[in-house]
Order: structure tokens, then C-alpha cells, then sequence
């Protein structure tokens, strides 16, 4: 199994991908597509297979501009031999041709393109973009081209990746086309009213049964695929330690608070942050916990799709205030993680002393740690994200 490094794919592949086999990502129009199979490449090269690019849309030297925004040397490899271009764009555009290989006329395309598969045996292949391979042959031949690449891709034990954006194309070419792979991956637009984000979702794999879940996902650069999260909460009673979670976990975080109480600071609006984790990205938004902002709770509750509940391990007394929380921005109904904070102080009660307490069902995880001594946080970021996407 070769791993491609795009967060949550190779969990929903079973793996990975198995050598020899051919994936296709299929995009929606306006939906990037291309940084799926970059990464892959990258990837692969990373862990010491070679490779090649077929491109048609593009010169190489743009290719290697946008490794090079992704954060990725992709030229260095091209030096040392690691990976090459089959050119089947510069020529049609009037630019000199690179590459190891080029091609002038498309008639060449089927053998060259073998050629680059047979020099990669156990490597990669990334086809970009199939679309205009469709739009340069009639749709027969494409189909053809497509299953002999196969073939020989699987005998040398080398993969292939398509990229494929969906123009208005006769549904029978590309139920063709979507036949001839072993793996299909969905990449599409998620609308409610208004387009929220892009996704994807593995609809078909020949070695695995595949997760079902469309997973939101940006385009970093530098960074490649990451996976979106719209909006994560954090809420949970006064003092519990909520603006220093959110500070933890999002970095460069604002809070707006004032000097209350003496000399203790509390937020009197929210905490605003974004927080980069194992591939993963989201915008997180903490609350005050005092019943006066309850109304702050009711709105930045809207849309979250996960929560972070922190309460303070020494104040059971609070106990009651985080569940009446939960239930009023409607944590019941998204994935959450119970924050049990303050676990260095020797009054602390135990997570299974909490739930008791709480009367919170075992579905829940209730995770214990000090945001003074940096411990636990880790591990309540990783509970969210297993719930989210398991």
C-alpha cells in the first residue's frame, strides 16, 4: 500500500493505495483538483518511489512554480532524476518543449505515456488533466487509451493518478471512463444556500469498502490538502480555562476581555482563532461563560460541527452551568469532547468522577488535562477529530 499523505484519504482508502492501481479524481467544475494528485507525487518522492507528469493544460516550469508555492522542491527532484515530465502542452502553445518526453501530435500520446510508465516501475504517474484528452480525441479512443495505461501501469506495479474535471460530457463516456478505475474520489462544492466549502469523498475502491463521509477540505499554500473544519466551538462555565484553550490550540487567537473581579481577566465578547493541526484546519470561536452573554453562546453556536466543553476539575459546583451550556447551543446534536481541566491541582476529580457527577453518557470522551503544564491537549484535539471523522 503506498500512502498518499492527504489527511483522512489513506484512512478511508483502508491504507492507502495498492501498487498498480489507478485512482480518478473527478472535480466539479471550479473546484481544485490538481493539488490531489501534486501531493500524492510528493509524497510518493518523499518516501523514495519516482514518477512523472503528463500534463496537457500546463508548460512544466508552471507545474514546478506551484510545487514551489505548495512548499514542495519539485525542480531539485527533476535534476536528480527522481520524477520527469511528459510535455504534451508546450508545443500546442507555441513554447519550447520540455521534459524527457514531448509530445507534437496526439496521435503520439498513447505510446509515449507509456513509455514514462514503463521507466517508473513501483512509482507514480500523475495524468493532468484528462479533460483535455477527452476534448483532443473522440470519446472511443480515449477509453481505449485509458485501459491500455492501465494495463500497463498494473503490470509494472505502478499507479496512476487521473485528474479529470467534469465538463458537460455524455454521461455513458464517463460512466466509461469511472469503469476503467480502481478507485474513485469525488471532489465537489457543498452547498447550503450558499457554496460553504469544497469536499471530498471516496466513492469507489476495488481493494476496501470505503468511508462514506465528504470530507471538507482547502488548498494551503504552502501546505497542499487540508482538511476544513467551518467552525469549532469552544464553551463551558466562567474560569474554567476557555480563552486559555483556545490560546493552546490556535495559536495566533484574539479574545476580547477586560479586568474583572480584582485582578482576573474574563472575556466579555469571544475568542477568535484558527487552529492547524495533523493536516487538519479550523476556525475556532470561544465563548464567555457567564449567563449575560448566553446570547453570544446562542449565536456563535449556529453551524459549529464540533465542540470543545471545558470545565474546571475543581469546581464540581460548575458542573450543572456546562450541561445547561451543552443544551443551549444544541452540543447534543455535535460531535464534543468534555475538557476537564485543572487536572494538576490536588482537588481535581477524576474524568470517571466527572461523568459520574455530570450524569454524561460513555459516547462522550472526557479528557483530562492542565492548560498550565501543557498536558492533555494534544489528546483532546485528537478526541474531537476521531469523533468528526472516524
Amino acid at each position: 500500500m503506498k500512502k498518499t499523505h492527504i489527511p483522512k484519504l489513506d484512512d478511508f482508502l483502508g491504507g492507502g493505495i495498492p501498487e498498480g492501481s489507478s485512482v480518478l479524481f473527478y472535480a466539479d467544475p471550479g473546484v481544485e483538483c490538481e493539488a490531489f494528485g501534486y501531493q500524492t507525487l510528493q509524497s510518493r518522492l518523499e518516501e523514495g518511489d519516482s514518477g512523472f507528469i503528463f500534463t496537457n493544460v500546463t508548460e512544466p516550469s508552471s507545474i514546478i512554480y506551484e510545487f514551489e508555492k505548495f512548499g514542495w522542491d519539485l525542480e531539485k527532484k527533476v535534476d536528480d532524476k527522481r520524477v520527469f515530465f511528459v510535455d504534451g502542452s508546450s508545443y500546442f502553445i507555441g513554447a519550447p518543449v520540455t521534459g524527457k518526453y514531448g509530445i507534437e501530435d496526439y496521435s503520439q500520446i498513447e505510446d509515449v505515456v507509456i513509455k514514462a510508465i514503463n521507466d517508473v516501475p513501483d512509482g507514480l504517474g500523475v495524468i493532468n488533466n484528462l479533460s483535455t484528452l477527452i476534448d483532443y480525441l473522440d470519446d472511443g479512443e480515449t477509453v481505449r487509451i485509458i485501459n491500455k495505461w492501465n494495463q500497463v501501469a498494473n503490470d509494472n506495479k505502478t499507479i496512476l493518478i487521473y485528474i479529470f474535471t467534469e465538463w458537460d460530457y455524455e454521461n455513458a463516456l464517463i460512466e466509461q471512463i469511472k469503469d476503467s478505475m480502481d478507485c474513485l474520489v469525488n471532489l465537489s462544492t457543498i452547498e447550503e444556500r450558499v457554496i460553504i466549502g469544497q469536499g471530498f469523498m471516496v466513492t469507489g475502491a476495488s481493494w476496501t469498502t470505503p468511508s462514506s463521509n465528504r470530507v471538507l477540505f482547502n488548498i494551503m499554500r504552502p501546505g497542499g490538502v487540508k482538511i476544513f473544519i467551518p467552525k469549532i466551538l469552544v464553551t463551558g462555565p466562567f474560569n474554567a480555562g476557555k480563552s486559555s484553550f483556545v490560546k493552546k490550540i490556535a495559536k495566533n487567537s484574539v479574545s476580547v476581555d477586560r479586568m474583572a473581579l480584582g485582578q482576573v481577566p474574563t472575556t466579555i465578547a469571544m475568542d477568535i482563532g484558527h487552529m492547524e493541526y495533523k493536516g487538519f484546519n479550523a476556525d475556532v470561536f470561544g465563548t464567555p461563560g457567564q449567563e449575560r452573554f448566553d446570547l453570544i453562546l446562542d449565536i456563535l453556536s449556529k453551524e459549529a460541527v464540533g465542540a470543545f466543553i471545558v470545565v474546571d476539575s475543581t469546581a464540581p459546583e460548575t458542573f450543572a452551568r456546562a450541561k445547561e451550556m451543552m443544551k443551549r447551543c444544541k452540543a447534543e446534536a455535535i460531535p464534543k469532547v468534555i475538557v476537564a481541566n485543572k487536572q494538576d491541582l490536588p482537588d481535581s476529580l477524576s474524568p470517571e468522577k466527572i461523568r459520574k457527577v455530570m450524569n454524561i453518557d460513555q459516547s462522550i470522551p472526557i479528557v483530562p488535562t492542565s492548560l498550565h503544564l501543557n498536558e492533555g491537549i494534544e489528546d483532546a484535539m485528537d478526541a474531537l477529530l476521531e469523533i468528526l471523522y472516524r
